[in-house]
């Protein structure tokens, strides 16, 4: 895996707050818009000069991933519960890169985290979903972070009102987007030649784990009475599914349509932007959506969102200025919307989607993003129990005059 430069022990104490050295824990095995979002960390604070780490279990589609990407990874043994040896495994790592802070993105990481934390080392919980609030998971809750970042603003609520946090731990961080890769100017022709996909067709595609609580047969459930009205639809369904039997499920709703051959199972894709370049609507079918960030893709290349209204999609979309919502879990209220949004006017489509795309570029970058969390470490680290300086300078000394 790549490298992290080392940190220049002449900086001292200057350098321990403003170069960090961050380890990104995550016991998940799927690869989804969490991970994406720990890799895309990583990679823009490897570019920044920072130092950060993804510790994991080695045969997780993150690790896997980040060993593609060449993105510095080290395999930790998480289960389900705290494991003595993924525990003992992230405090050698600690000790051995001089680890600042501890970045959990998962339960299992923050309980194999909790020594560490009573040891000194910091840690924030970033909570990209739901939560379960039974006696074990709250005690780890109220006790085994400094910090908590979450992805929405109801997930902050939910914390708060659980009594896991007061309001000053608690700081809400969007998931940000590389403007960059998700531009308006992405070629939207190769895909479509791909799947044989007309220049004339509509195109409507859902990109998310394929699992129950992703809704996508809500979707597929409407292709029939979108394809009576508008005949050259397609429907893409992007993304791999958690289970076999999840997949089983999605396949056989598809089996059950007159129009089956209008939707499209693409699997897992590394080139979303070309997804949403190729569509022309993106729709976003969730019973529970934390924060998605692929409605923020979406507007950053100018792309009409439909989503339903749960969690934080009301935080994303303002209905009918920047998006459109939708009744969740309603097949009928999804079919209108989609046909009433295909047949608004076009002026008013253009409006929504500059909306929509202006509010990505101030709000939704990565930089935005990125900044927002390093003052948050930055703060943790100053303010919590971090290695002692002492031990900070004598590995980057090490580091130094072993190169």
């Amino acid at each position: 895996m790549g490298n992290p430069s080392p940190v220049d022990s002449t900086e001292a104490e200057v350098t321990s707050i403003i170069m960090l050295r961050i380890a990104h824990l995550e016991s998940s095995i799927h690869m989804g818009g969490q991970e994406l979002r720990i890799l895309d960390q990583i990679r823009w604070m490897q570019k920044e000069g920072h130092a950060a780490w993804l510790l994991a279990r080695k045969d997780s589609a993150i690790y896997k991933e980040a060993c593609r990407l060449d993105l510095p990874a080290h395999p930790i043994p998480f289960r389900g519960s705290a494991n003595p040896g993924a525990v003992r495994a992230v405090q050698r790592f600690i000790k051995a890169h001089g680890i600042q802070l501890l970045d959990c993105h998962s339960a299992s990481a923050a309980s194999t985290a909790l020594l560490a934390r009573l040891l000194g080392t910091p840690v924030v919980r970033t909570l990209h979903y739901d939560f379960k609030t039974d006696p074990i998971h709250t005690y780890l809750l109220r006790h085994g972070s400094d910090h908590f970042i979450t992805v929405s603003h109801w997930l902050a609520d939910k914390l708060k009102n659980s009594k896991c946090s007061g309001q000053r731990m608690i700081s809400v961080i969007p998931t940000g987007i590389d403007l960059n890769k998700f531009d308006p100017e992405v070629d939207d022709r190769s895909l479509r030649q791909e799947f044989n996909i007309s220049d004339k067709a509509i195109v409507i595609s859902a990109i998310a784990m394929i699992r129950p609580d992703k809704g996508q047969k809500y979707l597929i459930r409407s292709v029939d009475r979108i394809v009576d009205i508008r005949p050259e639809t397609y429907f893409l369904i992007v993304g791999s599914a958690t289970r076999k039997d999840f997949l089983y499920e999605i396949q056989s709703e598809i089996a059950t349509l007159r129009h089956r051959d209008s939707v499209i199972l693409t699997g897992f894709r590394r080139d979303p932007q070309k997804i949403i370049a190729a569509s022309d609507v993106i729709v976003n079918t969730s019973l529970f959506e934390p924060r998605s960030q692929v409605i923020h893709q979406a507007f950053a290349m100018k792309k009409l969102v439909i989503a339903s209204d749960t969690g934080g999609n009301q935080e994303s979309i303002s209905h009918g200025r920047t998006g459109f919502l939708f009744r969740s879990e309603s097949v009928e209220n999804l079919s209108q919307t989609i046909l009433t949004v295909l047949d608004h006017h076009t002026e008013l489509i253009e409006q929504i989607r500059e909306r929509a795309y202006q509010t990505a570029i101030l709000e939704h970058g990565i930089d935005i993003m990125m900044e927002k969390t390093l003052n948050i470490y930055r703060k943790v680290i100053k303010t919590g129990r971090s290695l002692p300086e002492l031990q900070r300078r004598r590995y980057a000394h090490e580091e130094l005059t072993s190169e």
